[in-house]
């Protein structure tokens, strides 16, 4: 009840409108082709905060809407603080209360993990839960997506740069653009959690 529009494996395809709704309630500037980025848990330097805070300048050049729920260090919060008001049509940050979380879990597509410790993994696991899907480093649950096989249910990275985490994103935005292949790793996504 805390999302916009109820939805699950089987309705996948209305996820969207939850998409439309929380771009419309936080000011973003809504496109069906234009994929949605999120963070939600603490922006620290324990969770490798740094890679994603290099990357940021790269996503905003891409066909992209961010959202991130972090509160964490203040050098952090200054910085993304600044990038959501530079950029506010296209960057937003959000409360950190679990209904408003919720909402932006299946307004999101992708979700990017910059590491595997548990703060991430906790965040992700829920997102996954919503069809959002993982941009992350190399984990047991996760099976880096094969187009040729049309398996998997994120798109792993294995460097440690900020270079390897904008890789990572980019094929997730690459494969963004054909809406059955990407209904299909949602479901994968949302499979895993609940296996």
């Amino acid at each position: 009840n805390k999302i916009y529009q109820k939805y699950d494996r089987k309705t996948v395809k209305n996820k969207s409108k939850n998409k439309i709704a929380f771009c419309q309630d936080f000011g973003l500037e809504y496109s069906e082709n234009t994929p949605l980025l999120c963070v939600s848990y603490p922006l620290t330097e324990e969770n490798n905060i740094e890679i994603l805070k290099d990357a940021m300048n790269g996503f905003l050049e891409q066909n992209t809407l961010i959202a991130l729920s972090g509160i964490g260090s203040q050098t952090y919060q200054d910085f993304f603080t600044h990038l959501a008001e530079t950029h506010p049509t296209q960057m937003v940050i959000v409360n950190e209360d679990e209904a408003t979380k919720r909402k932006m879990y299946a307004a999101g597509d992708i979700f990017i993990a910059t590491n595997t410790k548990k703060d991430c993994l906790a965040e992700m696991q829920k997102a996954m839960a919503y069809g959002m899907i993982p941009v992350s480093p190399t984990n047991k649950k996760l099976m880096d997506y094969n187009g040729l096989k049309e398996e998997g249910n994120a798109f792993i990275y294995s460097g440690k740069s900020h270079w390897s985490l904008f890789a990572g994103v980019i094929r997730a935005l690459e494969n963004f653009k054909f809406s059955y292949d990407w209904k299909a790793i949602q479901v994968s996504a949302m499979e895993t959690v609940e296996n």
